[in-house]
């Protein structure tokens, strides 16, 4: 396992897998090396993302992972996290109390990808923790296999820490 840990955020990427915690640049502001795509447009703020995948993460990656999800094959799986402004967790769609450790295959539909592609599943799920407010965003490459699949997600949810944001 190689642990990352950033912006107050931290996971085990597993063997054979990977993944990167980042935020983007907003505007004005200096880019890292390591940090995908263009400044964000003036006034908006950006907020850190988790991407972790059992297939190669393009160093540009759109933040819920369109570019990753072709690549999916059908053991493969992309987690994302996804972080919102703070002020949204006192929004109904952030209402639920902290991430889930797990998720159940059952939960799982074709129809919850942004960009339905044959054989795969997501499961998206709103949530606020520690003052902060995220979607999870989790896509299989096998419906089919997905209590496999889901198995492997799994290991890698439980694996994720969301500390309180610093100020």
């Amino acid at each position: 396992m190689t642990a990352i840990d950033a912006h107050g955020l931290s996971v085990d990427v597993p063997p054979g897998w990977d993944g990167r915690i980042f935020r983007r640049a907003e505007a004005g502001e200096l880019r890292a090396a390591d940090v995908p795509g263009a400044a964000a447009p003036a006034g908006e703020r950006t907020f850190p993302v988790v991407q972790v995948a059992t297939v190669p993460i393009p160093a540009d990656s759109a933040d819920y992972g369109s570019d990753i999800v072709p690549a999916l094959g059908a053991s493969d799986v992309l987690v994302i996290l996804k972080e919102f402004d703070p002020d949204a967790s006192a929004q109904a769609l952030f209402a639920q109390q902290g991430m889930p450790q797990a998720l159940d295959p059952e939960d799982f539909d074709p129809a919850a990808l942004q960009r339905r592609l044959d054989g795969q599943a997501g499961r998206q799920v709103f949530f606020n923790e520690s003052g902060r407010a995220f979607c999870l965003y989790v896509v299989i490459g096998s419906y089919a296999a997905r209590n496999d699949v889901v198995d492997a997600a799994n290991r890698v949810l439980g694996s994720i820490h969301i500390y309180p944001a610093s100020p």
